[in-house]
């Protein structure tokens, strides 16, 4: 009875574990498929662009203003480029879709360099933040973030903000799309 236990628990760990290594490679496949649409993405140039500034994407305005470019092909829009400087530094999101699905997100934060006389240099920038995170049918299936990232807090978490803020940022551009 005990053997038969044992091997039954053997078994159903044997089966845990073989479950656990085939959703992680199939995850790291999923990661490599999007890292390759991105780059197709990079390299496609028919892709046409249309840019919006300021105010006609953002609600308050910043001391430094921002860009918002949507690049596209047959009414789809692969990427989407936004650049917003406040007085200390520039954010820099890029969005990447594939079949209108949201699948990776860029985002950096360049914070500007303090010269001799300890004012801001706005000619010269470091990377104070870094951000990839990877989507997966809605869902963020992976982060990785180097500095202290923009969410303080869980309610602006990155699989929440990114999602919704694309959706924003695809209306703005279709909108633009078509009065051209």
């Amino acid at each position: 009875m005990i053997r038969g236990l044992n091997f039954l628990l053997s078994l159903l760990l044997l089966i845990a574990i073989n479950q656990r290594v085939v959703f992680c490679q199939g995850k790291d496949e999923v990661i490599k498929e999007i890292k390759d649409k991105v780059e197709d993405i990079h390299l496609d140039t028919n892709l046409k662009s249309v840019t919006l500034q300021n105010e006609e994407f953002l609600d308050n305005m910043t001391d430094g203003g921002g860009e918002l470019t949507g690049f596209y092909k047959n009414d789809m829009i692969y990427k989407i480029y936004e650049s917003v400087a406040i007085s200390y530094g520039v954010y820099v999101t890029e969005f990447y879709f594939w079949k209108n699905q949201l699948i990776y997100v860029r985002d950096r934060f360049s914070k500007y360099i303090l010269d001799s006389a300890n004012s801001l240099d706005f000619s010269r920038t470091e990377t104070a933040y870094l951000g990839h995170y990877y989507f997966d049918k809605g869902k963020l299936i992976r982060s990785d973030v180097k500095g202290k990232d923009r969410f303080e807090n869980e309610a602006e978490a990155a699989y929440k903000f990114f999602p919704k803020e694309s959706e924003k940022n695809i209306e703005l551009i279709r909108k633009k799309i078509k009065h051209n």
